[in-house]
């Protein structure tokens, strides 16, 4: 699963590639043919950055609460759920050893 993440993101990461690189293309062409000023643009290249990165934060958390979803399915516990455990297993056994001292030195 790994490799497929890792996937994922090298391919999210060549269509931004691409993307900008179209949009710069796009832009460059409106610029020649005098269509648009080069403040234009401007203007509009940082628009559609500040939308592409919107966009990928949007996607970011549906991804994070898919796989969220995905590992509850598989009654996966998270990581923070996890050290939990552990925290309340080694206060329990703590517990539990002084107990048994205690009972020990009852016994003597």
């Amino acid at each position: 699963m790994n490799n497929l993440f890792k996937s994922g993101i090298l391919l999210g990461l060549g269509a931004a590639v691409s993307s900008k690189e179209k949009v710069e293309k796009y832009l460059d062409e409106l610029i020649s043919k005098g269509k648009v000023t080069p403040s234009e643009a401007d203007d509009l290249y940082q628009t559609l950055i500040k939308k592409g990165e919107e966009t990928e934060e949007e996607w970011n958390r549906h991804s994070k609460e898919r796989l969220r979803t995905f590992f509850e399915d598989l009654n996966l516990v998270s990581k923070d759920e996890h050290e939990a455990l552990k925290e309340r297993t080694k206060e329990l056994e703590e517990r539990l050893k002084s107990l048994e001292a205690n009972s020990r030195q009852s016994d003597l």
